[in-house]
């Protein structure tokens, strides 16, 4: 498994390859997104397309990294999900109403454009 960041059209695009698994993977996929809300990076996709499997405490890794982004106004889209993949969100109903997935890196960068997240939660007094 690896984990690689690069910018593109004001996103953060990280590529998980190989097998993604939440026990092993989930530290260093916190890590990298704890350093990117830092910089001030909150605009992030995880690329899927060479992840050819994902178990649940990876699912749950994401579910993870996705919340603590909402809580500073950021997010995390997918893209380019295989189809076991897919199935596996689609399964446990995280497709739509968590996570919004795009057929392409291209699709999902420009989707911060049209339509960004949120403005992070302000507690109230």
């Amino acid at each position: 498994m690896s984990i690689k960041t690069k910018e593109a059209y004001g996103a953060v695009v990280i590529e998980l390859r190989g097998k993604f698994l939440g026990s092993l993977h989930g530290p260093e996929l916190k890590q990298t997104l704890d350093a990117l809300k830092e910089a001030g990076k909150t605009h992030v996709v995880i690329d899927l397309a060479n992840t050819e499997f994902m178990d649940s405490s990876g699912v749950g890794a994401l579910i993870a990294g996705h919340t603590s982004m909402r809580k500073v106004g950021g997010d995390i889209r997918l893209a380019n999900l295989q189809k076991r993949i897919r199935n596996l969100f689609m399964m446990t109903h995280l497709l739509g109403p968590v996570f919004d997935s795009f057929e392409s890196l291209d699709e999902a960068t420009q989707s911060f454009q049209d339509d960004p997240p949120a403005p992070a939660p302000t507690d109230a007094a």
